[in-house]
């Protein structure tokens, strides 16, 4: 449940987690999403635009100020403030530090298309779905079968790329 300023339930995002978690999807994905879309809701309040007059430009200002900013913490690192960035020597893998991964942004995009996605199936919304990029050359769903339903096409602007992970090194045995 996600809850605006004065702790009323925002009812477009509880019907979308009602609906998603319905769908089979686990509990820790319900919950991912809710935050997910809370940090969205929170994006448009101090925007000031309501959810369904939203644009890409919206989604594009929120990707730009999830790339530049750290994230909010309650409390600042103390024991992992000297491994922040740096990569572990024995799994390889970097220490997460105080921005918001490209995973994070990208899984961000993901759930803000599905929520969009959802509303523009239910003929409420905005007219256009603000996080795919409609621009696409072709015709979209051009090999459709008849007795499918239509798959929405699209690619998500502003997904920042994800960094190629290098191979680690492997000691060398003498």
């Amino acid at each position: 449940m996600v809850c605006g300023r004065e702790g009323e339930v925002v009812e477009p995002i509880a019907v979308f987690l009602r609906d998603f978690a319905a769908r089979g999807n686990s509990p820790g994905s319900v919950r991912s999403y809710a935050f997910v879309l809370l940090r969205w809701w929170r994006w448009l309040a101090a925007v000031d635009v309501a959810w369904d007059r939203t644009t890409s430009a919206e989604v594009r200002d929120l990707v730009l100020w999830l790339q530049l900013h750290p994230k909010l913490r309650r409390t600042p690192r103390t024991v992992s403030a000297r491994t922040v960035g740096t990569v572990n020597q024995i799994t390889g893998k970097r220490y997460l530090d105080d921005h918001y991964a490209v995973r994070t942004i990208r899984h961000n995009n993901a759930v803000l298309s599905s929520f969009y996605e959802f509303w523009g199936a239910q003929g409420l919304g905005p007219v256009v779905n603000p996080v795919v990029d409609g621009s696409r050359r072709g015709r979209p769903n051009a090999h459709h079968n008849p007795m499918l339903p239509f798959r929405p096409e699209g690619r998500v602007r502003y997904n920042p790329k994800v960094p190629r992970r290098r191979p680690r090194a492997l000691p060398d045995e003498a």
